[in-house]
C-alpha cells in the first residue's frame, strides 16, 4: 500500500512532507527603543528575523516564545528564554498574567494578528506594546500545484487557510490537519479537521504519517 502524499502548508519547511510556501513575508524596520521595556514575547520564528534585521539590540531582553521551535530560534540568535508557551496565544497570556505582570512587555507582531492574546493582557492591566514589524501575504505562484486525491493537507495558521481557499478547493478525499484550534477555527464548516496532542508542525507531521 502506497504512502499517502501529505502537503505541509506553512512558511517552515520540513523535511519528511512536501512543503508548500503558500505564504510570503514582508518585513518592515520600525525604529524600537529597548529601554522602554523589561521583556519581549515572540509569536513566531519571523518575528525573530524582523528584530535580528532592524538591529541585534533586541537580546538584551529577556523573552517569552510561544513555543520550543521559537525559543530554539531565539536561543540561537543569543537571547535569554524566559520560557515558552503551548504553541498558541492563550498560554501566553496566562504564563505573562500569571507570572510576569509588573513587566513592560514589547510584541513585535504581524500587521494582522490570529489571537487575542495582548488585548487579554492588556485588559489584565499589565503593560505591552504592539510593534508591526512584519505583514504576510499570499504567494500567487502556488496557485498551480496539482494537489492529489487522498492526499493529506497540513495547514499551521488561519492565513495557510484563507491562502488555499483563495486558490484551491478541498476534496472528499483530503484529511485536512491545524496545528491548533485558533488555526482549526478558520476552516469551513464542512471540513472534518483532525489536530495533534501538541500544538507544532512537528506534532502534526508525526500525526499526518500514523494515517
Amino acid at each position: 500500500m502506497m504512502a499517502r502524499p501529505i502537503y505541509l502548508f506553512s512558511k517552515t519547511e520540513h523535511a519528511e512532507v512536501t512543503h508548500v510556501p503558500i505564504l510570503l513575508t514582508e518585513f518592515f524596520q520600525p525604529e524600537i527603543d529597548y529601554t522602554h521595556y523589561d521583556a519581549i514575547v515572540l509569536t513566531s520564528k519571523q518575528a525573530v528575523v524582523a528584530l535580528e534585521q532592524i538591529n541585534h539590540e533586541w537580546i538584551q531582553l529577556p523573552v517569552l516564545t510561544i513555543a520550543d521551535f521559537t525559543a530554539k530560534q531565539a536561543r540561537d540568535a543569543g537571547a535569554n528564554v524566559l520560557e515558552h508557551g503551548e504553541g498558541y496565544g492563550d498560554s501566553l497570556a496566562e504564563i505573562i498574567i500569571n507570572g510576569y505582570p509588573t513587566l513592560r512587555w514589547l510584541y513585535p507582531r504581524p500587521e494582522v494578528v490570529a489571537s487575542d492574546f495582548a488585548q487579554r493582557v492588556v485588559a489584565a492591566g499589565v503593560c505591552m506594546e504592539g510593534v508591526v514589524v512584519y505583514k504576510t501575504t499570499c504567494n500567487t505562484e502556488v496557485a498551480s500545484l496539482y494537489l492529489e486525491e487522498d492526499a493529506i493537507l497540513i495547514f499551521t495558521s488561519p492565513l495557510t487557510i484563507e491562502c488555499f481557499l483563495q486558490q484551491h478547493q478541498f476534496h472528499a478525499s483530503h484529511t485536512v490537519i491545524a496545528i491548533g484550534l485558533t488555526t482549526a477555527s478558520a476552516l469551513p464548516d464542512t471540513v472534518k479537521v483532525l489536530m495533534p496532542k501538541k500544538p507544532s508542525v512537528q506534532g502534526c507531521v508525526d500525526l499526518a504519517k500514523a494515517l
